[in-house]
């Protein structure tokens, strides 16, 4: 997507960074007090220059990317506030950093919600988050105030971080484990057995039951869209014998008035995101010839076909996938 390059509010510029810009931010960079929770550190005026050129080669590369926040009143740049998609991130993001003499005069929600209102009018189709370090109160509290909800709880570089979407993109979604036991649960596993039933033989089956999926090596799911579950997925951690570890997804399910939302996406991501912070690099899944759908996700996400791995044994119906993880 590409979006405006300049943006503005009642009291900000939001523009291109230039050159200049690097001594007024390195006051951010620089304050241990503003990157506690994103470098852990100050930054000397080398590396606030490289997080600046950071933040102007994102628009290169991705065609989208921060601003830096040029206050009218004195011209000063006070911060950075936009859009941020590193590698390592679960979605794109709208992202913030405010030199610590603006705090609390209301300059980041301002920024945060002008490149709200740029983002659902430019590019409708995206939505955004910001992902936040779940100990920094500070920014939790303007993802709130700017609208963004929780929803969803993850562990990120061994510490628990929180993911925060923005309004303005549909239902209302949490997502969250799930006891396979519990009677939502129950709903949708036998919904998925029905489907799988009416699709192949018996023998080409392999449900894992609630007994299976409560196992301690096994992450199961569940999405809520405005508070009722909709859709579940599982992912089992495994070794095979030369000691490679892999995660198996499972039980992908979503029911059939939620689908066409790209639910069963982030499933996926979400369950490749537990395998990514356990340091296990390598997803793969069984499916069958009868789903379309499942079959052009997968592969949208990057999964590529292969022959049966552990116990499964090749059959006609059975379609078989891997995928290495960044």
């Amino acid at each position: 997507m590409k979006l405006p390059i300049r943006l503005e509010s009642p009291r900000l510029i939001l523009r291109p960074f230039e050159h200049a810009d690097w001594p007024a931010l390195h006051a951010h960079y620089a304050d241990p007090a503003c990157t506690r929770f994103t470098f852990g550190r100050s930054l000397s005026e080398g590396e606030s220059w490289r997080a600046m050129a950071s933040m102007a080669g994102h628009w290169a590369l991705r065609g989208y990317g921060p601003y830096a926040l040029q206050d009218k009143a004195s011209d000063a740049v006070i911060g950075a506030a936009g859009l941020w998609y590193p590698n390592d991130w679960p979605e794109p993001e709208i992202k913030w950093a405010l030199s610590r003499a603006y705090w609390g005069q209301g300059y980041a929600s301002e920024a945060v919600r002008a490149v709200q209102a740029m983002a659902l009018a430019a590019a409708p189709e995206q939505p955004l988050i910001s992902f936040i370090n779940a100990d920094n109160a500070a920014s939790i509290r303007l993802a709130q105030a700017v609208g963004a909800h929780l929803e969803e709880a993850r562990e990120f570089r061994g510490r628990p971080w929180q993911l925060y979407r923005h309004p303005g993109y549909g239902p209302r979604l949490e997502i969250a484990p799930l006891d396979p036991f519990s009677a939502g649960a129950q709903a949708l596993l036998a919904a998925s057995d029905a489907l799988m039933q009416s699709l192949y033989p018996a023998v080409s089956n392999h449900l894992a039951s609630a007994e299976a999926l409560s196992a301690a090596n096994v992450y199961f799911i569940g999405i809520h869209a405005d508070g009722q579950l909709v859709a579940c997925g599982a992912v089992t951690r495994l070794q095979q014998a030369d000691g490679l570890a892999y995660g198996e997804i499972k039980r992908i399910f979503v029911r059939p008035e939620s689908r066409g939302q790209g639910l069963s996406k982030r499933l996926m991501q979400s369950l490749e995101w537990h395998l990514r912070t356990r340091g296990i690099a390598l997803a793969r899944l069984e499916t069958g010839i009868h789903q379309p759908e499942a079959l052009a996700l997968y592969a949208g996400l990057g999964y590529q076909r292969r022959g049966p791995f552990g116990d499964y044994v090749a059959d006609a119906t059975g379609v078989f996938m891997e995928k290495v993880l960044p």
